[in-house]
């Protein structure tokens, strides 16, 4: 077929001006027919104009993982199935691609993954693309990736269109683990010598749980909880009903960051205080309850979410609404959260040996083996600094991209303070003062060697283990306080109350929030 053939409506496209030309091309690559793209790739190589290079990354990430979905499709235990009918189809194909991108810009990447560095190399470029960019996004996205284009088809929206990238999956096959069962930890701990165990009945959960699995624990209405990374992994988030609180475990994966949120929200339009700003947090009428999924989509680095309620666009990191009709009514909301531990399943079992933790047995078909002691790319985007999320422009600054912290944040949810992991494990004493917003803090590793931030006794505050290995506090009064999960307690029964963080990646923080505060 020749540039002359390919004709929108009836028109043959010899006589443009070179805007109007350009704008016709990238037209082209709309058009259900892999013909008509493969034609209209090589014209736009001819043309050479960078203005293009944002529609053909677009193309390029789409084309690479619908025709290679066996190695590129996510989450990883899908591969073996058939990808999603709307990627299997014909015209999802865009040949040619990756030479024109190659013809129109300095890199020329041959590699098995490609299409990564290519959006790597696109991450890090300031590139103006033609005027109507924006909407052409959104039609690609409606038309070729349709469980995701319907999402990202939202008013109002405070996010750029063109930093929103596609992170392999959509709302239909990344699945959120939704009412999942819980039991006794002791009755899945597979830790000790199974011969002095007693054998399991038929209906006995399955015993998974290895002391050096990474969990993430945390404790609703007195009650502890677990849930394996691993298990996890494919779903990137849990909706439960605990202990009568409605919670979303969320994760996203590129930036390893579990966060526990509420999921019920004040049904006026004041929700600035968050939902505990609501008159009558118990009263039936004074919250909503909204059901998160993942959309697909990233932003700098870090999933997208929505709510099937109304289908408002979330930030997973921060909590807020983004884009839809959230957005729209209650603008200054943004979510509760509960702290998350992030450690390994025999120090959260030690620690709390009452602790329920999440039933194998989902009902979701999935081999979760897949994952245990196996993060598959993952592991790259995590400590690899020359790997870099989708969305994500490099930046010098005071913490290296991928340094694993922990952040709190106050009344703005656009501010946070951020604590190194590292730092505080390396650090004298292990104790870490500080001011966030108007309140004074102390944070500490606990006994699961994470961290813990609690409103902070006089200082200077030191930490002391006791004889049996228990954590305490020492103010500089000489009062002792003794740690528990949601307080510290004094003798004299004067407490300091936790508050509550987020774990992640620096680049996450410094990218979802207006102001990033390293404490040191």
């Amino acid at each position: 077929m020749t540039l002359d053939s390919v004709r929108c409506g009836t028109v043959t496209q010899t006589d443009r001006t070179s805007v109007d030309r350009l704008r016709w091309l990238t037209e082209q690559l709309l058009v259900r027919d892999a013909d008509v793209h493969a034609t209209a790739v090589s014209a736009l190589a001819d043309e050479g104009d960078e203005r293009v290079v944002p529609h053909l990354v677009e193309l390029l990430v789409i084309d690479s993982i619908a025709n290679d979905w066996e190695r590129f499709g996510f989450p990883a235990v899908l591969r073996e199935r058939d990808p999603p009918r709307y990627l299997e189809l014909p015209e999802v194909r865009w040949p040619g691609i990756r030479d024109a991108l190659a013809s129109l810009a300095d890199p020329d990447f041959d590699s098995d993954h490609a299409w990564v560095e290519w959006e790597t190399w696109y991450s890090q470029q300031e590139i103006d693309p033609l005027d109507g960019f924006e909407e052409w996004k959104l039609r690609l996205y409606r038309s070729y990736l349709p469980p995701v284009g319907g999402l990202l088809d939202c008013e109002p929206r405070e996010f750029d269109l063109q930093g929103i990238r596609w992170g392999n999956c959509d709302r239909s096959f990344l699945a959120a683990l939704n009412g999942p069962t819980f039991v006794p930890g002791e009755a899945v701990d597979a830790s000790g010598d199974a011969d002095d165990r007693d054998v399991p009945e038929d209906d006995a959960p399955e015993r998974y749980l290895d002391d050096d699995h990474v969990v993430f624990g945390f404790e609703i209405e007195g009650t502890a909880y677990a849930v394996p990374r691993w298990v996890l992994f494919p779903h990137e988030l849990l909706n439960a009903e605990l202990q009568g609180v409605p919670v979303s475990l969320t994760y996203c994966t590129l930036c390893n960051a579990p966060i526990l949120y509420d999921r019920r929200v004040p049904t006026g339009g004041d929700g600035a205080d968050g939902p505990s700003g609501a008159d009558d947090p118990d009263g039936a009428d004074a919250l909503d309850v909204r059901t998160f999924g993942s959309t697909g989509m990233l932003a700098s680095g870090n999933k997208v979410m929505y709510d099937e309620e109304t289908e408002t666009l979330w930030d997973q990191h921060a909590g807020t609404p983004i884009g839809g009709e959230t957005l729209a009514t209650d603008p200054d909301l943004f979510l509760d959260q509960f702290a998350v531990t992030q450690t390994e399943w025999g120090d959260w079992k030690a620690e709390y040996p009452a602790t329920l933790a999440l039933d194998l047995d989902t009902g979701y078909g999935y081999d979760y083996s897949y994952y245990d002691g196996n993060v598959d790319f993952f592991e790259h985007y995590w400590n690899r600094e020359e790997i870099v999320q989708p969305g994500v422009r490099r930046e010098e600054g005071p913490l290296p991209e991928k340094a694993s912290v922990y952040g709190v944040v106050a009344d703005d949810p656009d501010e946070v303070w951020v604590i190194s992991i590292d730092d505080l494990r390396e650090g004298e004493g292990s104790v870490l003062e500080a001011e966030i917003g108007d309140r004074d803090v102390v944070a500490l590793l606990d006994a699961t060697d994470d961290v813990a931030v609690y409103e902070a006794p006089a200082g200077p505050v030191e930490r002391v283990e006791t004889d049996e290995g228990e954590i305490a506090l020492v103010d500089g009064e000489g009062t002792r306080w003794s740690l528990s999960r949601n307080e510290l307690r004094s003798a004299g029964g004067e407490t300091r109350e936790r508050i509550p963080g987020r774990h992640g990646l620096w680049f996450a923080f410094r990218t979802h929030y207006e102001t990033a505060h390293v404490l040191s």
